[in-house]
């Protein structure tokens, strides 16, 4: 029996499925992170084995026919190296293994079964927008990192969050809801507390990112500085969109939205989507069809038959 398997890293966790030549799921596994800029090589040549472990104790001698593998982190051609060279250290890998490695937003798109081409928003923690032609062209936009702002991420909404709760604690603005809501989230009592709370936590992008809800909500109701702050955000996001499909040459203008934030619904998904339809009304906007895992292991063997 052939045996594809999809790789989908991240900085929390990683999944793993395997498919047979039908598209039949054998496997589906799970484990922690293995994104290479947050964990080392090892850690993430250790999350593959953990996550596919209960497989190799029932399949023992199974083989691989393809790996592809998109994992958080994977720039440049290195990093590519780099991750087939732990791939290749897994069990069930042979001389005539097949593997690709790629970074995650490949999955993103192949999500929306775009194996050929199209167009993908990751909106969630981090954001990146990225896209791919049948002429062989590529483009990324965003995606450098939260040093860089990840702008119009969840990160960036708690970020703009956090900045117009200290305007309301030392007078530049108003209190209300929005600013009452965000300060009791991050414990904010008095003014003076905010350098501690900001010194601790300002490189915890997953703390920052959980303000973000709190955005979304209060813009839903109406708020002007949350809606500013979502109209902010929105226009990053289409200006990445923008990027990518000025550099490639679609036949299918297909966008994928994936994330948490993306497909958040109410005024931030509203405003999204009203300024993305005015780069080109053609383009179709979807949510993921498919699990990214699966994507990947499909996109394995896809890349097999079209050898």
């Amino acid at each position: 029996m052939s045996y594809y398997l999809g790789i989908d890293g991240g900085g929390t966790k990683t999944k793993v499925v395997v498919i047979d030549n039908q598209d039949h799921i054998i496997f589906e596994g799970f484990s922690g992170p293995s994104s290479i800029d947050t964990v080392s090589q090892e850690d993430t040549l250790n999350s593959f084995f953990d996550a596919l472990t209960p497989f190799y104790d029932v399949n023992p001698q199974a083989s691989f026919d393809s790996i592809f593998c998109g994992l958080g982190g994977i720039v440049s051609e290195d990093d590519f190296l780099h991750v087939t060279s732990l791939l290749k250290r897994l069990n069930g890998v042979t001389e005539i293994t097949y593997i690709r490695a790629r970074n995650d937003m490949e999955n993103a798109l192949y999500s929306g079964l775009c194996f050929d081409e199209g167009m993908t928003l990751i909106c969630g923690t981090g954001m990146v927008a990225y896209g791919k032609d049948t002429f062989g062209n590529t483009h990324k936009a965003g995606g450098w990192g939260y040093k860089e702002g990840d702008f119009g991420s969840s990160y960036d909404l708690g970020m703009r969050a956090l900045r117009h709760v200290i305007k309301t604690f030392d007078g530049r603005l108003q209190h209300d809801e929005f600013s009452k809501d965000i300060a009791s989230q991050i414990g904010l009592i008095k003014a003076n507390d905010f350098v501690q709370i900001i010194n601790e936590r300002y490189l915890d992008r997953t703390w920052i990112a959980n303000l973000s809800p709190l955005v979304t909500k209060h813009a839903n109701i109406g708020n002007i500085y949350a809606k500013e702050i979502v109209d902010l955000a929105t226009d990053e996001l289409t200006l990445a969109v923008r990027a990518v499909y000025a550099n490639l040459r679609l036949k299918e203008k297909t966008l994928v939205i994936v994330g948490s934030l993306g497909n958040s619904g109410g005024y931030f998904e509203k405003q999204l989507h009203k300024k993305i339809i005015q780069i080109d009304p053609k383009i179709n906007i979807i949510k993921p069809i498919i699990d990214p895992a699966l994507a990947a292991a499909k996109m394995a063997k896809y890349l097999i038959e079209t050898l």
